[in-house]
């Protein structure tokens, strides 16, 4: 061939070989300075609040106050009913308390008595009624049981020592025996239940209608003055209740309706 000839470098690689190399090293050198994936902030790392600072455990929220002490106890009782609301403790030198709490420490916590009555206290309170409770030492408040009859309307009314002002009545039936012996309670006047009582005031207004219960016994609360109480008839009795006059001056005026059952 007479055309001129490619020059080599004598002793050195081809010239294509070298560019070669060149390229090899600029490319490697733009990724080495190009960032590393490594390095981008990770999702697993992106800060994120805490549900502890966020919002309060549950183990840190208040827990019910310990039961310690036979007020404490007392205090948790009477906010369960609105007719305990203002009682206080039992005062054995108090006459005519007719409405009060009683507190025992038993072995979990203390068991509380509710005690209202009526029916001239003064005099020691003519009707009673409980509730007997159960307080844990850790605020659990459980009514084990009642006894006594109903608690009237209006009653106890907070201010005066016989828990409610106005006419407490029975009506009983006898005689029950032909020969009526005293001693022998099997001829005992009967009580008489659901008869018709009428309370009229001083000017001859009827200012309540009542009926007896299953112990003959009914209650209304009035404020203080004079009063007549009337008892309607019943069929199977051959007399009736005379119309009563009362005085109603401080707790319960006290009222006796005799019928007659014909027993001779």
């Amino acid at each position: 061939m007479n055309g001129p000839q490619p020059i080599l470098a004598r002793g050195g690689p081809p010239a294509v070989l070298v560019l070669a190399i060149l390229v090899l090293a600029i490319a490697a050198c733009s990724s080495s300075i190009a960032p590393s994936p490594s390095i981008v902030p990770s999702p697993s790392i992106t800060p994120t609040p805490s549900p502890s600072i966020g919002a309060p455990s549950p183990s840190l929220a208040p827990s019910p106050s310990a039961v310690d002490s036979e007020a404490a106890a007392a205090a948790l009782v009477i906010a369960t009913d609105p007719r305990f609301a203002g009682l206080v403790a039992n005062d054995p030198d108090l006459i005519g308390q007719c409405c009060f709490y009683t507190v025992t420490p038993v072995a979990d916590g203390f068991a509380v008595t509710i005690e209202i009555g009526w029916g001239d206290c003064p005099a020691g309170c003519i009707e009673r009624h409980h509730w007997f409770y159960e307080v844990t030492r850790g605020g659990t408040i459980r009514l084990d049981h009642e006894d006594g009859p109903p608690v009237p309307a209006g009653i106890p009314n907070p201010g005066t020592t016989g828990g409610v002002i106005g006419i407490s009545g029975i009506a009983t039936a006898g005689p029950t025996c032909p020969v009526v012996q005293p001693i022998d309670p099997a001829c005992a006047d009967r009580p008489v239940a659901g008869a018709t009582i009428h309370v009229l005031d001083s000017t001859g207004l009827e200012v309540a209608t009542l009926e007896t219960d299953a112990r003959g016994a009914f209650v209304v609360t009035l404020p203080p003055g004079r009063y007549r109480v009337v008892a309607d008839a019943i069929a199977g009795y051959m007399g009736t209740p005379p119309p009563m006059d009362v005085t109603v001056e401080t707790g319960l005026a006290i009222v006796q309706l005799p019928y007659d059952t014909g027993i001779r």
